[in-house]
């Protein structure tokens, strides 16, 4: 099959007459033995001035050549060529002489059939000559010119295999290639878009958990907050003990230092800090506690797991356990 012939503009007499040119000195070629030179004469003249008459000498140094698909098309084009007026004898002769051309070249033009085996349809890639050829088009018969044609055929993880095909005219001409896995290579799909290996059979990945919940951030916020007051009366505790020692020997004090409402002031102190420092760290460590549990043991994404709750109330404290286990 061939395409609409694009239109052009008329040749300028210039063109003509280098055309004309062109064409003698193509047939002078083409007697003298030189196709490959008339050819080229050939092609100059036809892109100037696009007649019957050279395209059909272009054509047939084409067919001369063994590029019998070039020459067909070039035959069909000059069939299909607008009629000019008063169209000289020559051009109508050259059009009729394509037309039998066409018939011609259309039996003597090969064809490859390539048969592939050991992938899938829709993983092979297959050339010929370096020519791509599109996976619909593989099962069905390929037109290439008589003589020698590479055809390189492979697919992902599989090895690249290549034949050497001389193909006759007329010949329709079977090319069986069987690819072979690369070895150590594995074609089964992957189990995901990371690039990593599929999980093995009973070793499926880990389901996403949770997001961690709220009263975990604030329970690990308010442990934070008391473990770091308990610190710091425990500071105070030991600022007043070591007051207390070296003010008050053997938990005797001066009076001429420390009068009844100092003494139990700092007393005061002793007691307030150390009993905070402990209370504040038990509960500090509780927060923690609850906090970690929470980021530890929140359920996986879509499952129903069991799931840690602080418990707070008027006359206990602590954390709950609900859900199923």
């Amino acid at each position: 099959m061939a395409g609409a012939i694009p239109a052009r503009a008329e040749p300028s007499a210039a063109d003509r007459q280098t055309a004309r040119t062109l064409l003698i000195e193509g047939r002078k070629k083409r007697d003298a033995g030189d196709v490959a030179g008339a050819r080229e004469d050939f092609q100059a003249a036809h892109a100037l001035v696009r007649a019957p008459t050279t395209g059909l000498d272009l054509a047939r140094a084409d067919e001369a050549l063994g590029r019998l698909i070039e020459a067909r098309e070039t035959a069909y084009e000059v069939v299909h060529l607008p009629l000019g007026k008063d169209e000289p004898p020559a051009f109508t002769q050259a059009r009729a002489a394509a037309a039998a051309l066409v018939e011609q070249l259309e039996a003597r033009i090969p064809s490859l059939v390539l048969r592939v085996e050991g992938a899938a349809l829709d993983q092979i890639e297959a050339r010929v000559d370096g020519q791509p050829i599109p996976r619909a088009a593989l099962p069905y018969p390929r037109k290439l010119n008589p003589g020698r044609h590479e055809v390189a055929v492979k697919a992902p993880g599989f090895q690249t295999e290549r034949r050497e095909v001389a193909l006759k005219e007329a010949e329709r001409a079977p090319v069986e290639v069987r690819i072979t896995l690369v070895p150590g290579v594995s074609t089964e799909p992957e189990a995901d878009a990371s690039g990593g290996p599929p999980p093995a059979s009973g070793d499926a990945p880990p389901e996403p958990r949770a997001p961690v919940p709220l009263w975990a951030w604030a329970a690990g916020g308010v442990g934070l907050a008391a473990l770091a007051g308990s610190v710091a009366f425990a500071i105070d505790h030991a600022a007043a003990r070591d007051q207390v020692e070296k003010d008050c020997p053997g938990s005797v004090c001066d009076r001429r230092t420390h009068d009844f409402e100092s003494m139990e002031a700092l007393r005061a102190r002793w007691n307030r800090s150390l009993g905070l420092s402990v209370t504040l760290g038990a509960v500090g460590l509780a927060g923690v506690g609850v906090a970690v549990g929470g980021i530890l043991l929140r359920p996986r994404t879509g499952t129903e797991r069991a799931t840690l709750v602080p418990l707070v109330t008027p006359t206990a404290q602590g954390v709950l356990w609900q859900g199923a286990f």
